[in-house]
C-alpha cells in the first residue's frame, strides 16, 4: 500500500508542478500513462511518473532511486518525483533504474526542463 500512496503522491506533485507552469493535466489510469498534458501549443503529451520519498546514501552522496517495472513504455515524457523537496525533473528516457542526487531536485532545473517538454 506504501508504493502504491508514493506513486499516487507524485502524480499529483507533477499535475500541480505543471499546472503551475501553465500546463493543463488530465490523469488518467492506463498501463503506462499518468497524466496527459496539454501544452500551449496545442500538443498532447503522454507523462510516465516516477515518485521517491526516501533518499539514500552512496559513495558520499545521496540519490533518490526510480524503478521501471515494465519492459514496454508508452509515455513521452518521464517525470521523476522528489516527495521530500517537492521539485520534479523531467527526462525523455526511463532506464530500469534511474539515480538522480538530490541536489538535482532544484527550482531552476525543474523549470528548465518543462520549458524543454512543454513549450
Amino acid at each position: 500500500m506504501m508504493h502504491e500512496a508514493t506513486g499516487r503522491a507524485g502524480e499529483f506533485l507533477v499535475a500541480y508542478r505543471l499546472e503551475m507552469a501553465g500546463i493543463r493535466t488530465v490523469h488518467v489510469n492506463m498501463s503506462g500513462h499518468d497524466l496527459w498534458c496539454h501544452t500551449p501549443s496545442g500538443r498532447i503529451i503522454s507523462v510516465q511518473v516516477k515518485a521517491s520519498a526516501s533518499p539514500a546514501p552512496q559513495d558520499g552522496r545521496v540519490y533518490y532511486s526510480f524503478y521501471n517495472n515494465n519492459t514496454f513504455w508508452q509515455a513521452n515524457v518521464f517525470a521523476f518525483a522528489d516527495l521530500v523537496g517537492g521539485y520534479v525533473i523531467f527526462e525523455a528516457t526511463m532506464s530500469k533504474r534511474r539515480k538522480i542526487q538530490v541536489e538535482a531536485f532544484t527550482q531552476e532545473q525543474m523549470q528548465s526542463s518543462i520549458a524543454r517538454f512543454f513549450y
